[in-house]
């Protein structure tokens, strides 16, 4: 599945000092950019250090590790002194990952035990950083996420949330003071919006109050509520005197992602859990092919303002916080790519002339060819496959796959013998892993078309191969060699296989 690529690196703050970037609002930037990045964070001579996965936060470590663990394990009496002693020089080679495999190949403690003491130090650490008002942090962008042993069970805003609750004074960690005159909004970025996290009785009562005409003191006679919220991003302040544009979409707090702590769940929960989650995975199997207003849900003539709610409700029910939800635990690579879609949609339908700019490439990735009367002559139809497929070529080596998908379809449906048109769309197929097997279809519907072609059986290996149908895949090979004895990439991968094989 393709997903919006977005380059951390070039925007994302490589570091600073905690006097002038409080530690939430590093927090809030490493989770706004969906970094996959490593923070290391030092202070009188201790370093620790954080690991996030696109914007999560997985794991935290300290290189007095050993001691912390420690001095928890004693405190509930979970561990014998020289089994400790055992479990801490193997996990010094192996600094925040080896401790709880430690624990555990050392008979020090059961595995369920290393891994809640291993998880509750990683919280503890990050609870008590906030507490750090000097240091110095570094962010090192990572290819790809580490293989963490124990993984915070929490979403990011939710961690930052409960670290604020434990500090005195919440609004030092914002970037600029709290002022009494200004006014909470919910927050127009729509991954800082629609967090996903449990608020308290208190906090729930505060976002219901937000309207964007009420100011802090109104809202609230407790301020450190108010900086609390604003530190997770899921509210901004906006200062006395400066003006917001709203969204124009209905707001309120049963339209956010957040749960309130003790409160019963909404009459037929269960039923809209099963919804969203089918929802999700409806959406994402077709992601591929669809244009914007299908991602939406809505038809490409509907007002402006329907179209604005559509994509806040949208992003609602594909944030990717939701991953960390039970119904949703086996989700989150459509998570990520159904809201990079639908924050591209955002940015697409924010003005008129953006939207009709988007409609009018919609009308280009039709039929480049008008169609004389219902009934098409041969001959034009084979020229509107043939626009179609040169204009498809282009637009798959775009990886604009949807519009590319369409056209090439008619071209192979208006004139199917052209080999390169059956080609084209099975590798377009082969861009969604659901649709690998369509793939394989399709070329096996062409070599029955056209039994000669060479290209068509060496594309109908492939397809094999990435269908992990090694069986055929040797089949659609030799029919490569009996056409062309000299093949030589056919040779080179019948020869891979039997190495294999051996």
């Amino acid at each position: 599945m393709v997903a919006e690529r977005s380059d951390t690196r070039s925007r994302m703050m490589t570091g600073g000092s905690l006097e002038r970037t409080p530690f939430a609002e590093v927090m809030r930037m490493l989770y706004r950019e969906r970094a996959t990045a490593k923070l290391l964070v030092s202070h009188l001579g201790e370093e620790r250090t954080f690991w996030f996965d696109r914007g999560q936060i997985l794991s935290g470590s300290s290189n007095r590790e050993a001691q912390l663990v420690g001095d928890l394990l004693r405190t509930f009496g979970l561990a014998e002194e020289s089994l400790l002693m055992s479990a801490f020089e193997q996990a010094l080679a192996e600094p925040g990952r080896g401790l709880a495999r430690a624990l555990t190949e050392t008979g020090a403690v059961p595995g369920y035990v290393a891994d809640a003491a291993v998880r509750a130090l990683s919280e503890r650490l990050f609870f008590e950083t906030f507490r750090w008002t000097n240091g110095v942090f570094t962010v090192t962008p990572l290819d790809t996420a580490p293989d963490v042993p124990v993984r915070a069970d929490r979403p990011t805003g939710g961690l930052v949330l409960e670290a604020l609750r434990r500090l005195t004074s919440p609004a030092a960690q914002l970037s600029s003071p709290i002022s009494p005159a200004a006014r909470p909004v919910y927050a127009p970025d729509l991954l800082m919006r629609y967090q996903a996290f449990t608020v308290s009785a208190v906090e729930a009562e505060v976002l219901g109050r937000i309207d964007g005409t009420l100011t802090v003191e109104q809202i609230h006679p407790d301020q450190r509520v108010v900086a609390r919220l604003a530190g997770t991003g899921l509210v901004l302040l906006v200062a006395p005197g400066r003006t917001l544009e709203k969204s124009g979409v209905p707001e309120g707090l049963l339209l956010l992602n957040v749960d309130i702590a003790g409160a019963s769940p909404p009459a037929r929960v269960a039923e809209g859990l099963e919804t969203q989650r089918e929802l999700v995975r409806h959406t994402y199997r077709r992601l591929d092919w669809a244009n914007l207003y299908e991602v939406l849900g809505v038809d490409a003539d509907v007002p402006f303002e329907a179209l604005s709610k559509a994509i806040h409700e949208r992003a609602r029910m594909f944030h990717p916080d939701l991953h960390l939800k039970s119904h949703l635990a086996d989700e989150r690579d459509a998570l990520e790519a159904l809201f990079a879609r639908v924050r591209e949609a955002e940015r697409v339908f924010r003005t008129t002339e953006g939207r009709a700019h988007y409609d009018r490439t919609l009308l280009t990735h039709g039929d480049t060819v008008s169609l004389p009367g219902s009934a098409p002559t041969v001959e034009i139809q084979k020229e509107i496959a043939r626009k179609n497929y040169l204009r498809a070529k282009l637009l798959y080596d775009e990886e604009d796959y949807y519009p590319a998908y369409e056209m090439v379809r008619q071209a192979v449906e208006f004139d199917p013998d052209q080999k390169e048109y059956w080609i084209l769309l099975s590798r377009i197929q082969r861009k969604n892993p659901k649709w690998i097997r369509q793939a394989t279809e399709t070329m096996r519907r062409a070599v029955k078309k056209m039994p000669d072609s060479v290209d068509l059986w060496w594309e109908l290996a492939e397809a094999c191969g990435q269908e992990r149908n090694e069986t055929d895949r040797v089949k659609a090979l030799k029919e490569v060699m009996r056409l062309d004895p000299v093949n030589r990439r056919a040779q080179q991968a019948l020869a891979e296989i039997n190495a294999k094989v051996r």
